[in-house]
């Protein structure tokens, strides 16, 4: 079979769900609508509706908490004002934050207590979610607390129990700033963020200064912005190492 316009065209129709989706959730005026953002709120909101495990790793500042407090502040289900996001699942987020002291038994606490909570819960219309962040940090404990992702996200259990059917599981987002061991990643779906090229950052740049296109700083500014964000790339380059400026 061929796909008329073949990839590009596939791109194309990607990228408008997810602008389509980004288009009806909650965002401050000044938040860029660049394609980290877009692709990340609409990975997160993907897999937390189907309860499939996913991974974000990207450098710091690439959108990753933003996405995930953005789903928090739109996904309320019925509950939504925007009649649009009425039709996804209610989700309530359980965070947990890594590092090197986490254990095993704490990891599993929280999937616990976010059981707990959504068993109560209609779980056609309700999502607990489970949100480990910097959870590349725990790689390093000598407690080796991951270990205890392995059931938890292929069976939903915590290694001994029966396997829990997928609409009863609750969901999962793990976010790193770098790629974890294969054996954790294999068990779901992993989103790399790449560095971004000038046209990205001319366009989050815009993003930032206003979202309306006749709005008077923008157009005062938007002589600028590409030389601004040539300049950064030219920076960054020329450090040959990670330089977080924007």
């Amino acid at each position: 079979l061929c796909l008329p316009g073949g990839a590009n065209q596939f791109r194309i129709v990607i990228q408008r769900c997810q602008e389509v989706l980004l288009n009806h959730m909650t965002l401050r005026s000044n938040i860029a609508r660049n394609a980290a953002l877009r692709e990340n709120v609409f990975m997160m909101a993907i897999c937390i509706e189907l309860r499939i495990p996913l991974f974000l790793v990207g450098k710091p500042g690439s959108s990753k908490s933003l996405a995930k407090s953005i789903i928090a502040d739109s996904m309320h289900g019925r509950a939504s004002t925007n009649s649009f996001m009425k039709q996804f699942k209610q989700v309530q987020m359980f965070s947990y934050q890594c590092s090197q002291h986490s254990t095993s038994e704490s990891v599993i606490d929280v999937f616990n207590t976010a059981k707990r909570f959504q068993k109560s819960q209609d779980h056609t219309q309700f999502v607990s979610v489970v949100v480990l962040d910097e959870v590349g940090l725990a790689e390093d404990s000598p407690n080796l607390p991951l270990k205890a992702l392995h059931p938890l996200l292929e069976d939903g259990t915590e290694g001994a129990d029966k396997i829990v059917s997928r609409d009863e599981r609750v969901a999962f987002i793990g976010i790193s700033n770098w790629a974890l061991d294969p054996a954790k990643m294999n068990r779901g779906v992993m989103v790399t963020r790449v560095n971004p090229d000038t046209n990205e950052l001319e366009n989050s740049a815009r993003g930032i200064c206003s979202n309306t296109p006749n709005d008077p700083i923008l157009q005062r500014l938007s002589p600028l912005l590409r030389p601004l964000c040539e300049a950064y790339q030219a920076v960054c380059e020329k450090l040959k190492k990670d330089f977080f400026g924007l």
